[in-house]
C-alpha cells in the first residue's frame, strides 16, 4: 500500500475547513500568468529562477514549456522543499495510531459513511486503515479524486527536477527533512483530523471539482486564477495557512540569498508559495531582487 504524494496546500485548505469563521488575511498582489520567475540584481552573479510546482504533475508536463528546462541547465543547484532523500525507513511509523484505531476513533455510523464513501473510489475497505491515522486515509482519498499526472514512471515535478539535476552534476538542496514536511500533516492532533477526513467525506464531489478547477488553472499558468481561486474556499483560514505557508516561506528565505549567492540555483516550491504577499515573489522583490515572469 503506497502513500500518495499530495499537494500539502491543498490538503491544508481541507483541513481548515472545520473553522469558516476566519477569513484569510492574505492580501493578493499582482502577478503575471507564469510557473517560471527569474531572480536577478542584489549581489547576484548569475540569476537564479524559481518555479512553482504542482505535486500531482508529472515530469512531462514540461514538455510543454521547453524553455524551462533551459533555464535550469544555466543552473548549478537545484533547491525543492524537502530533502526527498533523508527520510529513515523507521520513520514510516509516523502514520500510525499509537494503541487506537479508527473504529474506535469514530462512531460506528461515522466509521460507515467513510467505509462506503472510501470504496466509491479505493479498491480497500476503511479496515484495511484500521491503525492508520485520519489523514492517511485522507492523502490516499484525496489522491485518488485528484486529477494528477504523477505517476511511477512519471515522476512529480519536485522529484523531477531533482533528478535532472542530479544527471548534470548539480548540487542538490532540500530546504527542509521530509520528517519536518510530513509532520505538519501527521502531528496535527486526531480531533482535527478526524473532522478533515470527515469534511473530505461529506463534501467529496465539491472538494473534487475545486481540485479540477486548481488542475486546470496550473496547466494554464494562471497565477492570478490560483490566487483567487485558493483564497476564494470557505475552508481557507489564514490561522492554519499560516503554518503552511508563510512561516515556512520565511524559514527559506533566511536560507535562499546565501544558497543563490554560492551559485546560480533553481528553486522549485509549490506554486501556493508564489502567490500573495507573503509569497516568494513579493518577498525576493522587498529584499532588493528582481523577480521578473519568464514565458520563452
Amino acid at each position: 500500500m503506497m502513500k500518495k504524494t499530495c499537494c500539502l496546500i491543498f490538503c491544508f485548505l481541507v483541513f481548515a475547513g472545520c473553522n469558516w469563521s476566519n477569513r484569510p488575511k492574505y492580501k493578493r498582489i499582482a502577478l503575471d500568468n507564469s510557473l517560471l520567475w527569474k531572480i536577478s540584481g542584489n549581489g547576484l552573479a548569475s540569476p537564479s529562477y524559481l518555479y512553482g510546482t504542482d505535486h500531482l504533475i508529472g515530469g512531462n508536463f514540461l514538455d510543454t514549456l521547453p524553455y524551462v528546462m533551459q533555464k535550469f541547465k544555466q543552473c548549478k543547484a537545484v533547491a525543492t522543499e524537502a530533502d526527498l532523500d533523508s527520510e529513515p525507513l523507521e520513520y514510516k511509523s509516523h502514520i500510525f495510531l499509537k494503541h487506537d484505531s479508527l473504529s474506535h476513533l469514530f462512531t460506528p455510523d461515522e466509521f460507515s459513511e467513510i467505509d462506503r464513501t472510501l470504496t466509491r473510489f479505493l479498491p480497500w475497505p476503511l479496515l484495511k486503515f484500521n491503525h492508520l491515522k485520519p489523514v492517511y486515509v485522507y492523502d490516499e482519498l484525496s489522491g485518488f479524486i485528484s486529477e494528477r499526472t504523477a505517476s511511477k514512471t512519471n515522476h512529480h515535478l519536485d522529484r523531477y527536477f531533482r533528478e535532472e539535476g542530479r544527471k548534470i552534476g548539480d548540487k542538490i538542496i532540500g530546504l527542509e527533512t521530509v520528517k519536518f514536511h510530513d509532520s505538519l500533516l501527521y502531528d496535527k492532533p486526531l480531533d482535527i483530523q478526524k473532522k478533515s477526513l470527515l469534511y473530505l467525506v461529506r463534501h467529496i464531489d465539491q472538494v473534487s471539482k475545486s481540485r479540477q478547477t486548481d488542475f486546470n488553472l496550473y496547466h494554464q499558468q494562471n497565477l492570478v486564477g490560483l490566487e483567487i481561486e485558493t483564497t476564494s474556499k470557505i475552508e481557507f483560514t489564514s490561522e492554519r495557512m499560516d503554518g503552511v505557508i508563510r512561516a515556512r516561506n520565511n524559514n527559506w528565505l533566511r536560507e535562499l540569498p546565501a544558497i543563490m549567492k554560492q551559485q546560480p540555483t533553481f528553486i522549485a516550491v509549490g506554486a501556493a508559495h508564489l502567490l500573495w504577499d507573503c509569497g516568494l515573489i513579493n518577498q525576493l522583490r522587498l529584499k532588493g531582487y528582481t523577480v521578473k515572469a519568464v514565458t520563452f
